[in-house]
């Protein structure tokens, strides 16, 4: 206790006796000013002079100031993806994957118990000779069969 009571309000004990930086408010204006301004990976140099002025609203290191901007880019590239991938399923009624949406083209199925039931039809002139004939497929990889004893050939 008597140690963190002399840490600066920047650093903050953890459990295993070592500290873990928690910036200010100020601190945090400023790096996501800079964020904002279009850096994303500052050289040793840059991370020295960030440092030596966020150093005016509390303690930190350099260390803090690469991390920081290690793990916002991070983050921002998650919140890309997951609005980009919320955005695609909002503008499909059927959410599969681009590879399973070519694979299943032409053909209508739907699980009925464990098995998956498909009905094909001729697409654009493809002929592929099952037209309108209902095909019971399993819906599992041979790799992973349910029942290995059984073969459906």
């Amino acid at each position: 206790m008597a140690r963190s009571s002399k840490l600066s309000a920047s650093f903050v004990e953890t459990q295993s006796g070592g500290t873990r930086w928690n910036p200010s408010t100020e601190q945090i204006r400023i790096l996501e000013a800079l964020y904002r301004g279009g850096m994303r990976t500052p050289s040793a140099h840059q991370i020295e002079l960030i440092t030596a002025e966020l150093s005016r609203y509390g303690r930190t290191e350099g260390k803090n100031v690469f991390y920081w901007f290690q793990n916002h880019k991070a983050r921002e590239r998650q919140k890309q993806k997951r609005s980009a991938l919320l955005a695609l399923c909002a503008n499909t009624t059927d959410i599969m994957s681009p590879s399973a949406a070519v694979s299943n083209m032409g053909k209508e199925c739907s699980m009925a118990g464990n098995k998956k039931r498909c009905r094909s039809w001729n697409v654009a002139g493809i002929d592929d000779g099952d037209h309108d004939k209902e095909k019971s497929c399993d819906g599992t990889l041979e790799l992973f069969p349910l029942h290995p004893e059984r073969k459906d050939t």
